[in-house]
């Protein structure tokens, strides 16, 4: 029987080339020892964003964070209603969620699927984030899927957190994401605002994971 560290190791091999990159990434905001970064994706009109911080927490408290979907509003930028939808193991979930537009643009939703894999020797862990289509979700998570009206499904989302182990009490934070907000929204507009998102979730994440609730979850 597979442990957990060898299924990880598989997701590892399995996930290695299976997050898109940007080839050439412009920084776009150092402050509050956060960089945010962006990049042209080609045959987008939208850019991909990069917020990158060292957090002084372990590995396991931050992944405790973005194991709780129902906290994610209050550290993930704009979001709101979320929702865990389906969780298929520790290591793969499906989720629901809706950003905060502002007027007079809908607000968004998205249906995300999380796949989490580890290299067994630095331990970096990464949550490899993708839209997925409604009825290609698993029947569980269908069952689940709120009906909201009045909002805009997104287009394609891909992204991910990774997380790199410094010591013991200092990990690297890097999220990344590119997605089509659909509706037709002007991408110089919805450009002009994209590092917002990584910057404040990064910087809300820094309080989150000083909470006690997530000081004891420990599988990575």
């Amino acid at each position: 029987m597979l442990n957990l560290k060898n299924i990880l190791l598989c997701l590892g091999l399995i996930f290695s080339t299976g997050v898109a990159h940007a080839a050439e990434w412009e920084l776009a905001k150092d402050a509050d020892n956060i960089k945010v970064f962006t990049a042209v994706i080609a045959g987008s009109d939208y850019k991909a964003f990069r917020g990158e911080t060292i957090i002084n927490a372990e590995l396991n408290q931050l992944m405790a964070v973005l194991d709780d979907t129902a906290n994610f509003v209050q550290w993930m930028y704009n979001c709101k209603a979320p929702k865990l939808l389906y969780k298929a193991s520790l290591l793969d979930r499906y989720q629901y969620l809706q950003n905060d537009f502002p007027w007079p643009a809908k607000d968004r939703e998205m249906i995300l699927r999380n796949e989490i894999s580890q290299d067994p020797q630095s331990r970096v862990t990464t949550v490899k984030l993708s839209s997925v289509v409604a009825d290609k979700l698993p029947a569980a998570a269908q069952q689940s899927l709120p009906s909201v009206d009045g909002v805009v499904r997104m287009g394609e989302v891909n992204g991910f957190f990774e997380l790199t182990p410094l010591d013991a009490i200092q990990t690297k934070v890097v999220f990344q994401l590119h997605l089509d907000p659909g509706g037709g929204l002007p991408s110089g507009l919805v450009n002009s605002q994209i590092v917002d998102n990584p910057y404040e979730t990064l910087k809300a994440l820094r309080t989150q994971v000083a909470r006690p609730k997530y000081a004891n979850f420990n599988p990575f």
